[in-house]
């Protein structure tokens, strides 16, 4: 009987395990977030001086600060104006392009 049921979890145990999803399901892809400066500098600002902390040393640009893992991306800025680190390299400002 032990033989049966174990024979019988064995033959249907790949049966459950591969549930795929039908092509046909469509993807909902999330939408950019509109830029809001104040609360994009604080994060960057936070970052920088995270990784000033974690790193020992201050980031050479702001792609530093995604790629040691310290902001999944660099926030979008608004219209005409563009992310810049300052020359301390410890603070982020938003300047004119």
């Amino acid at each position: 009987m032990t033989r049966f049921l174990l024979c019988l979890l064995l033959a249907t145990l790949p049966c459950t395990a591969c549930k795929k999803k039908p092509a046909d399901t469509p993807v909902a892809e999330v939408p950019a977030a509109p830029p809001n400066p104040e609360a994009d500098l604080k994060a960057l600002n936070e970052a920088a001086r995270a990784y000033v902390m974690g790193q020992l040393k201050d980031p050479d640009t702001l792609d530093d600060l995604v790629k040691a893992g310290f902001l999944k991306r660099l926030p979008a800025a608004p219209a005409g104006k563009k992310y810049l680190l300052s020359q301390d390299k410890k603070s982020v400002q938003l300047v004119d392009r």
